[in-house]
């Protein structure tokens, strides 16, 4: 069976420093994997090289078979990839509804756009109220899900969000995962995400990768890691 995302082989390296070891994996259509592991493990490289942000020293990357190495970042969301960085990255001088605008630029299918602006805005309705505030203005939660509704407004396949509970309380972490999932759900999404807790993980559900020096040292569901407290092992060495 065909991966929706497959990595193979993958190599990611800043100048003599080694990000990113012959990693490879495979993600099925619909599936939420989670991808932890202490700072340095190489964790938001693996994102940035699957989006395009930065180039693989070798390796493949394809999505529903065609191969994505070597395209630029627009080339790869053009073809239904779409990323939420660490840190959000919203133009905080812009309006909430111009913040989305932004994700819809290389879409032409304008009826669905107003669709999905509908879908986003039905999800987090906090976005709607604040739909012509400065997207500055809004709290680090509500930055958060601009991000995520943003990242949708591309009308994605396979979306990746990169530490979504990075300086939130728990309750408004709890909040997003829910509007995450639920969007996910409603749309048929393949996520592959940062997160640092294997506890919420197992909470939200799902698959689970633990990286380390650049290399995945254990993959499995969630549940079990968060049982097993395989990422405190990872940590200090032991996860295998």
């Amino acid at each position: 069976m065909m991966a929706k995302l497959g990595v193979y082989d993958l190599a990611v390296r800043y100048g003599k420093l080694t990000a990113i070891s012959d990693l490879s994996l495979a993600v099925a259509e619909g599936e939420r994997v989670f991808v932890s592991g202490p700072n340095g493990a190489g964790k938001s490289s693996l994102l940035s090289a699957i989006a395009g942000a930065v180039r693989a020293a070798h390796g493949r990357i394809e999505m529903d078979g065609e191969i994505l190495s070597g395209l630029g970042a627009e080339a790869i969301a053009r073809r239904g990839l779409s990323m939420v960085p660490e840190g959000r990255r919203i133009f905080p001088g812009l309006t909430v509804l111009e913040n989305l605008s932004v994700g819809t630029g290389m879409r032409r299918d304008r009826s669905a756009v107003a669709d999905d602006l509908e879908t986003v805005f039905t999800a987090f309705p906090i976005l709607r109220e604040r739909a012509r505030s400065a997207a500055g203005a809004l709290s680090g939660g509500q930055q958060q899900m601009l991000a995520i509704a943003r990242a949708l407004m591309t009308n994605p396949k396979v979306m990746m969000v990169d530490e979504p509970s990075l300086g939130l309380a728990p309750k408004v972490v709890d909040e997003v995962y829910d509007r995450l999932c639920q969007l996910q759900a409603l749309r048929g999404l393949t996520l592959v995400i940062v997160e640092q807790s294997s506890a919420r993980a197992a909470r939200v559900g799902g698959r689970m990768l633990l990286m380390r020096g650049g290399r995945i040292v254990a993959d499995g569901d969630a549940t079990e890691f968060a049982a097993r407290d395989l990422l405190a092992e990872a940590y200090f060495g032991g996860a295998a």
